[in-house]
């Protein structure tokens, strides 16, 4: 058992109106737990309403006495986590997007989980986190954490892109493709696993490589140790193409543009029920098959 949490700070999806019932059941829920609630700052002015409760900003939070939980889908979650992946905070989703594979709990399971949760009972993740960096003409022009993955593509052109990789200085390959996903384990099961990657467990020290749609056929996925600093450069395009991080931002690249990424010195700190595991996670998302009295 760790320490209860004593203040909680909501956070939902910005600039949608529907997840204002869901954060006035998690209100009263959690002020019936006697513990005080806030709402994001953003949060608030984006949905333009408080709820009646106090604004708080991120930088405000205790990482030894707050909880943020995030309501949305993993859109919601992969941004909060950006937010606070400096901080140390604990994080709890609340899924009302489509899959949810991060956000653990519905809104109608809270009576039952939150509690126990609120009181200390729960287990935590410590999640990877990359630093991309865009450079041109030996001068960086933007940088950005990401949970999930950075993606390097050919943006809204049609034709391949063309980038040259390199792992700790050493030269990996030249890949024509439509783009290139380096995941973390948490990235691991999204985008990377629909463009055929493996599923890796989040404890694994290591980052994955996906090719998306690459012109051979003998590019496969590649999964290296997170220790190694990555360098992508483009070397051939006919439009516009772009850097993402975790699909929330897309930044124009040019001819000559090259991307560093390593990981980042700071996590993101995912909180669970205590009898959920990553195993169980799998199967519900999945829906694989269950054999008879399996935990």
């Amino acid at each position: 058992m760790t320490k209860p949490f004593q203040r909680v700070l909501l956070v939902s999806k910005y600039r949608d109106p529907s997840v204002l019932p869901g954060l006035r059941l998690l209100r009263d829920f959690i002020q019936s737990q006697g513990r005080e609630v806030f709402i994001e700052t953003q949060c608030s002015g984006e949905i333009n309403d408080t709820l009646g409760l106090k604004l708080m900003a991120f930088s405000e939070a205790r990482a030894e006495t707050d909880l943020v939980i995030a309501i949305g889908g993993d859109g919601t979650l992969l941004g909060t986590a950006r937010n606070t992946a400096s901080s140390g905070i604990a994080i709890l989703g609340i899924n009302q997007g489509r899959l949810g594979f991060l956000a653990d709990l519905s809104i109608d399971q809270i009576e039952s989980a939150l509690p126990p949760i609120l009181q200390g009972h729960y287990q935590q993740d410590q999640r990877r986190v990359l630093h991309a960096e865009l450079w041109r003409d030996n001068q960086q022009i933007h940088s950005g954490l990401a949970i999930n993955e950075v993606f390097i593509h050919k943006g809204g052109g049609e034709s391949m892109i063309e980038l040259s990789v390199h792992m700790d200085g050493r030269f990996v390959y030249t890949q024509r493709a439509d783009g290139v996903i380096i995941a973390t384990p948490t990235g691991s099961t999204a985008y990377a696993l629909s463009a055929g990657g493996p599923i890796l467990s989040p404890s694994l020290a290591a980052l994955l490589l996906v090719p998306i749609c690459p012109h051979t056929l003998t590019a496969r996925p590649l999964v290296v140790a997170d220790t190694v600093a990555i360098r992508a450069r483009l070397t051939a395009s006919r439009q516009p193409a772009a850097l993402s991080l975790d699909s929330h931002s897309s930044v124009p690249l040019a001819v000559g543009d090259e991307i560093h990424i390593r990981r980042a010195p700071c996590s993101a700190r995912f909180i669970h029920p205590e009898e959920k595991n990553f195993f169980q996670i799998l199967r519900e998302k999945l829906h694989w098959a269950e054999s008879p009295g399996e935990d």
